[in-house]
Protein backbone atom coordinates (compact mmCIF):
# COMPACT_ATOMS: atom_id res chain seq x y z
CA UNK A 1 0.00 0.00 0.00
CA UNK A 2 1.31 3.35 -1.28
CA UNK A 3 0.75 5.86 1.93
CA UNK A 4 -0.38 8.99 1.77
CA UNK A 5 -3.90 7.55 1.15
CA UNK A 6 -6.81 9.82 -0.19
CA UNK A 7 -10.07 7.47 0.26
CA UNK A 8 -11.82 9.64 -1.40
CA UNK A 9 -9.76 8.48 -4.58
CA UNK A 10 -8.96 4.55 -3.72
CA UNK A 11 -11.01 1.77 -4.18
CA UNK A 12 -10.66 0.43 -0.62
CA UNK A 13 -13.57 1.38 1.69
CA UNK A 14 -12.17 3.04 5.10
CA UNK A 15 -12.22 -0.14 6.84
CA UNK A 16 -9.50 -2.13 4.44
CA UNK A 17 -7.76 1.05 4.44
CA UNK A 18 -7.45 0.29 8.24
CA UNK A 19 -6.93 -3.04 8.05
CA UNK A 20 -4.26 -2.68 5.12
CA UNK A 21 -2.18 -0.55 7.60
CA UNK A 22 1.37 -1.75 7.92
CA UNK A 23 1.06 -3.57 11.67
CA UNK A 24 -1.17 -3.85 14.44
CA UNK A 25 0.36 -1.26 16.09
CA UNK A 26 -0.63 1.02 13.29
CA UNK A 27 -4.10 -0.37 13.42
CA UNK A 28 -4.34 0.34 17.02
CA UNK A 29 -2.72 3.75 17.00
CA UNK A 30 -4.73 5.04 13.92
CA UNK A 31 -8.66 4.11 16.29
CA UNK A 32 -7.07 5.43 19.27
CA UNK A 33 -6.61 9.12 17.78
CA UNK A 34 -9.93 8.50 16.20
CA UNK A 35 -11.09 7.81 19.63
CA UNK A 36 -12.54 4.65 18.99
CA UNK A 37 -12.09 1.29 21.13
CA UNK A 38 -11.90 -1.72 19.26
CA UNK A 39 -9.14 -3.92 19.90
CA UNK A 40 -6.81 -5.43 17.01
CA UNK A 41 -6.14 -8.69 18.56
CA UNK A 42 -9.89 -9.58 18.49
CA UNK A 43 -10.56 -11.99 16.21
CA UNK A 44 -13.86 -10.56 15.31
CA UNK A 45 -11.85 -7.19 14.63
CA UNK A 46 -13.30 -7.00 11.16
CA UNK A 47 -16.69 -7.39 11.82
CA UNK A 48 -16.09 -4.38 14.48
CA UNK A 49 -14.58 -2.31 12.29
CA UNK A 50 -18.40 -2.90 9.88
CA UNK A 51 -20.15 -1.81 12.95
CA UNK A 52 -19.18 1.60 12.86
CA UNK A 53 -21.03 4.39 11.72
CA UNK A 54 -19.97 6.85 8.93
CA UNK A 55 -18.61 9.66 10.68
CA UNK A 56 -16.78 7.30 12.98
CA UNK A 57 -14.92 5.53 10.26
CA UNK A 58 -14.22 9.25 8.71
CA UNK A 59 -12.56 10.05 11.98
CA UNK A 60 -10.40 6.99 11.72
CA UNK A 61 -9.34 7.46 7.82
CA UNK A 62 -8.66 11.04 8.78
CA UNK A 63 -6.17 9.64 11.09
CA UNK A 64 -4.27 7.87 8.34
CA UNK A 65 -5.36 9.94 4.90
CA UNK A 66 -1.78 11.21 4.89
CA UNK A 67 0.22 10.06 7.75
CA UNK A 68 2.14 7.57 5.73
CA UNK A 69 5.31 9.59 4.93
CA UNK A 70 7.47 9.52 8.67
CA UNK A 71 9.72 12.04 7.31
CA UNK A 72 8.82 15.69 7.91
CA UNK A 73 10.65 18.78 6.10
CA UNK A 74 10.16 22.14 8.11
CA UNK A 75 10.19 25.63 5.84
CA UNK A 76 9.49 29.19 7.18
CA UNK A 77 7.12 31.03 4.23
CA UNK A 78 6.82 34.88 4.98
CA UNK A 79 3.43 35.31 3.00
CA UNK A 80 1.50 32.29 3.99
CA UNK A 81 -0.10 33.80 6.87
CA UNK A 82 -2.16 35.80 4.39
CA UNK A 83 -3.12 32.99 2.51
CA UNK A 84 -6.94 32.47 3.88
CA UNK A 85 -8.51 28.66 3.78
CA UNK A 86 -11.02 29.28 0.78
CA UNK A 87 -8.03 30.88 -1.44
CA UNK A 88 -5.95 28.00 -0.47
CA UNK A 89 -8.35 24.88 -1.41
CA UNK A 90 -10.12 27.36 -4.41
CA UNK A 91 -7.01 27.09 -7.19
CA UNK A 92 -7.58 23.54 -7.44
CA UNK A 93 -8.29 23.56 -11.17
CA UNK A 94 -4.90 25.10 -12.03
CA UNK A 95 -3.25 21.88 -12.01
CA UNK A 96 -0.24 20.36 -13.89
CA UNK A 97 -1.09 17.68 -16.47
CA UNK A 98 0.53 14.15 -16.11
CA UNK A 99 3.57 13.79 -17.58
CA UNK A 100 4.76 16.71 -16.84
CA UNK A 101 8.34 17.78 -15.99
CA UNK A 102 8.33 19.08 -13.07
CA UNK A 103 6.10 18.75 -9.95
CA UNK A 104 2.52 18.88 -9.91
CA UNK A 105 -0.28 19.92 -7.52
CA UNK A 106 -3.47 17.14 -7.07
CA UNK A 107 -5.24 18.45 -5.36
CA UNK A 108 -6.11 20.99 -1.57
CA UNK A 109 -8.32 20.04 0.78
CA UNK A 110 -9.33 21.42 4.52
CA UNK A 111 -8.77 18.61 7.25
CA UNK A 112 -8.30 19.09 11.18
CA UNK A 113 -8.54 23.10 10.80
CA UNK A 114 -5.50 22.50 8.61
CA UNK A 115 -4.70 23.13 4.53
CA UNK A 116 -3.34 19.52 2.90
CA UNK A 117 -1.61 20.37 -0.75
CA UNK A 118 -1.10 16.83 -2.19
CA UNK A 119 1.88 17.33 -4.95
CA UNK A 120 2.63 14.10 -7.13
CA UNK A 121 6.77 15.34 -7.29
CA UNK A 122 9.47 13.48 -9.58
CA UNK A 123 11.90 11.18 -7.56
CA UNK A 124 14.67 13.68 -5.91
CA UNK A 125 12.47 16.58 -7.42
CA UNK A 126 13.16 16.61 -11.10
CA UNK A 127 13.69 14.80 -14.14
CA UNK A 128 15.05 14.87 -17.43
CA UNK A 129 12.57 13.08 -19.61
CA UNK A 130 9.07 12.80 -19.44
CA UNK A 131 7.12 9.73 -17.82
CA UNK A 132 4.01 8.44 -17.03
CA UNK A 133 5.01 6.03 -14.52
CA UNK A 134 3.73 6.95 -10.93
CA UNK A 135 6.42 5.17 -9.48
CA UNK A 136 8.70 7.80 -10.70
CA UNK A 137 6.71 10.54 -9.25
CA UNK A 138 5.88 9.71 -5.85
CA UNK A 139 3.26 11.50 -3.60
CA UNK A 140 4.07 13.98 -1.08
CA UNK A 141 1.94 16.40 0.97
CA UNK A 142 2.58 19.96 1.86
CA UNK A 143 0.38 21.36 4.86
CA UNK A 144 0.03 24.34 7.12
CA UNK A 145 -2.35 25.82 10.00
CA UNK A 146 -3.91 29.01 8.24
CA UNK A 147 -2.77 32.35 9.39
CA UNK A 148 0.90 31.13 10.26
CA UNK A 149 4.26 31.27 8.27
CA UNK A 150 5.29 27.38 8.76
CA UNK A 151 5.15 25.06 5.87
CA UNK A 152 5.56 21.42 6.68
CA UNK A 153 6.47 18.88 3.51
CA UNK A 154 6.17 15.50 4.07
CA UNK A 155 8.33 13.77 1.41
CA UNK A 156 11.09 11.28 1.37
CA UNK A 157 14.29 13.35 0.45
CA UNK A 158 15.86 16.68 0.36
CA UNK A 159 15.80 17.20 -3.53
CA UNK A 160 11.60 16.31 -3.43
CA UNK A 161 10.67 17.94 -0.30
CA UNK A 162 12.42 21.22 -1.87
CA UNK A 163 10.26 20.26 -5.18
CA UNK A 164 6.58 20.34 -3.65
CA UNK A 165 7.12 23.38 -1.53
CA UNK A 166 8.08 25.07 -4.78
CA UNK A 167 4.97 23.90 -6.31
CA UNK A 168 3.18 24.69 -3.18
CA UNK A 169 4.16 28.51 -3.76
CA UNK A 170 3.39 28.44 -7.17
CA UNK A 171 0.20 26.85 -6.48
CA UNK A 172 -0.52 29.59 -3.70
CA UNK A 173 0.57 32.53 -5.43
CA UNK A 174 3.80 32.98 -3.67
CA UNK A 175 7.43 33.59 -3.81
CA UNK A 176 9.59 32.89 -0.91
CA UNK A 177 10.57 29.89 1.19
CA UNK A 178 13.50 29.16 3.48
CA UNK A 179 14.15 25.77 5.03
CA UNK A 180 14.02 26.03 9.29
CA UNK A 181 17.12 25.22 10.72
CA UNK A 182 17.27 23.79 13.99
CA UNK A 183 20.10 25.27 14.57
CA UNK A 184 19.13 28.97 14.76
CA UNK A 185 18.02 31.54 16.85
CA UNK A 186 18.04 29.00 19.97
CA UNK A 187 15.29 27.22 18.70
CA UNK A 188 16.93 23.84 19.20
CA UNK A 189 16.71 24.81 23.14
CA UNK A 190 13.18 25.51 22.59
CA UNK A 191 12.58 22.50 20.69
CA UNK A 192 14.15 19.97 22.64
CA UNK A 193 12.30 22.04 26.23
CA UNK A 194 8.86 21.47 24.64
CA UNK A 195 8.89 17.92 23.47
CA UNK A 196 12.70 16.05 23.64
CA UNK A 197 12.19 13.30 25.98
CA UNK A 198 16.34 12.49 25.66
CA UNK A 199 18.81 11.44 22.63
CA UNK A 200 20.05 8.08 22.79
CA UNK A 201 22.58 9.36 20.02
CA UNK A 202 23.87 12.35 18.62
CA UNK A 203 26.33 13.22 15.46
CA UNK A 204 28.23 16.19 16.10
CA UNK A 205 30.60 17.44 13.00
CA UNK A 206 33.06 20.34 12.53
CA UNK A 207 32.46 23.35 10.96
CA UNK A 208 36.43 23.96 9.71
CA UNK A 209 37.52 22.53 6.58
CA UNK A 210 41.05 21.97 8.69
CA UNK A 211 39.56 19.59 11.16
CA UNK A 212 41.43 15.67 10.58
CA UNK A 213 38.11 15.05 12.56
CA UNK A 214 34.86 15.30 9.93
CA UNK A 215 32.26 13.55 12.38
CA UNK A 216 31.87 12.20 16.31
CA UNK A 217 29.34 10.32 16.64
CA UNK A 218 28.35 9.37 20.61
CA UNK A 219 25.94 6.73 21.33
CA UNK A 220 24.53 6.45 25.11
CA UNK A 221 24.74 2.68 27.30
CA UNK A 222 22.26 0.41 26.74
CA UNK A 223 18.74 1.09 29.46
CA UNK A 224 17.62 -1.77 31.20
CA UNK A 225 14.06 0.46 31.52
CA UNK A 226 12.01 2.23 29.03
CA UNK A 227 13.48 5.58 29.25
CA UNK A 228 16.21 6.70 26.73
CA UNK A 229 19.48 7.06 28.44
CA UNK A 230 19.74 10.93 27.43
CA UNK A 231 23.65 11.44 26.34
CA UNK A 232 23.22 15.62 26.60
CA UNK A 233 24.19 15.90 30.00
CA UNK A 234 27.08 13.35 29.78
CA UNK A 235 30.16 16.11 30.23
CA UNK A 236 32.03 15.04 26.90
CA UNK A 237 28.84 15.97 25.26
CA UNK A 238 28.39 19.17 26.61
CA UNK A 239 32.13 20.44 25.98
CA UNK A 240 31.84 19.54 22.64
CA UNK A 241 28.64 21.60 21.91
CA UNK A 242 30.42 24.91 23.33
CA UNK A 243 33.03 24.83 21.04
CA UNK A 244 32.60 27.39 18.31
CA UNK A 245 33.81 24.84 15.59
CA UNK A 246 31.20 22.06 16.46
CA UNK A 247 27.88 21.78 15.18
CA UNK A 248 24.98 19.23 15.69
CA UNK A 249 24.10 17.60 12.67
CA UNK A 250 21.98 14.76 13.89
CA UNK A 251 19.97 13.05 16.80
CA UNK A 252 17.81 9.81 17.91
CA UNK A 253 15.60 9.56 20.54
CA UNK A 254 12.53 9.78 21.97
CA UNK A 255 9.65 12.82 21.84
CA UNK A 256 6.53 13.72 24.09
CA UNK A 257 4.11 14.78 21.94
CA UNK A 258 0.66 15.65 23.40
CA UNK A 259 -1.65 12.81 22.02
CA UNK A 260 -4.42 9.84 22.62
CA UNK A 261 -2.31 7.41 21.37
CA UNK A 262 -0.97 4.86 24.24
CA UNK A 263 1.89 2.48 24.11
CA UNK A 264 0.75 -1.25 24.12
CA UNK A 265 3.99 -2.06 25.96
CA UNK A 266 3.72 0.72 28.92
CA UNK A 267 -0.06 1.53 28.75
CA UNK A 268 1.06 5.03 28.73
CA UNK A 269 1.10 7.88 26.22
CA UNK A 270 3.26 7.29 23.21
CA UNK A 271 6.76 8.71 22.92
CA UNK A 272 7.45 8.14 19.38
CA UNK A 273 11.31 7.70 18.51
CA UNK A 274 12.72 10.13 16.35
CA UNK A 275 15.26 10.90 14.31
CA UNK A 276 16.20 14.67 13.91
CA UNK A 277 18.59 15.95 11.40
CA UNK A 278 19.07 20.25 12.95
CA UNK A 279 20.25 22.21 9.81
CA UNK A 280 17.82 20.46 7.55
CA UNK A 281 15.16 21.15 9.70
CA UNK A 282 13.79 17.54 9.14
CA UNK A 283 12.56 15.11 11.65
CA UNK A 284 12.06 11.13 10.73
CA UNK A 285 9.61 9.26 12.73
CA UNK A 286 11.06 5.55 13.25
CA UNK A 287 7.59 4.24 13.33
CA UNK A 288 4.09 4.57 11.85
CA UNK A 289 2.42 7.39 13.96
CA UNK A 290 -1.25 8.96 13.00
CA UNK A 291 -2.22 12.50 11.87
CA UNK A 292 -2.64 13.77 15.52
CA UNK A 293 0.53 13.48 16.40
CA UNK A 294 2.09 14.94 13.09
CA UNK A 295 -0.11 17.75 13.56
CA UNK A 296 1.27 18.04 17.20
CA UNK A 297 4.75 18.03 16.13
CA UNK A 298 4.23 20.88 14.09
CA UNK A 299 2.60 23.27 16.00
CA UNK A 300 5.91 22.46 18.86
CA UNK A 301 7.50 23.25 15.72
CA UNK A 302 6.00 26.25 14.81
CA UNK A 303 5.80 27.52 18.62
CA UNK A 304 9.32 27.03 18.79
CA UNK A 305 10.49 29.47 15.79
Amino acid sequence: MNLPIDPTENDLSPQELIQELPSKAARRRVLQAADLSIDVDDQSFTEMLEELSQIELRRAASQLRFAGARTIYYYRVEDLQQVSPDGAVGRVGDVGSPGAYGPEVQKALREHNRIYVVCNVPKTGSQTQLTLSKDDRPTTVATFKPRTQLLAVRSPDDGTADATAQAVLSYLGLEDASRVSFLDDGFRERFEDACVDGYSTVQLRHTTTSANTKEIEVRSKESGDRNVSDVRPDAIVEDLLQRGDIELEKAGGLVSIPTTVQSIEHGERLHPRVTIRFPDGRVTFEQFVPEQILIELDDVVRKSL
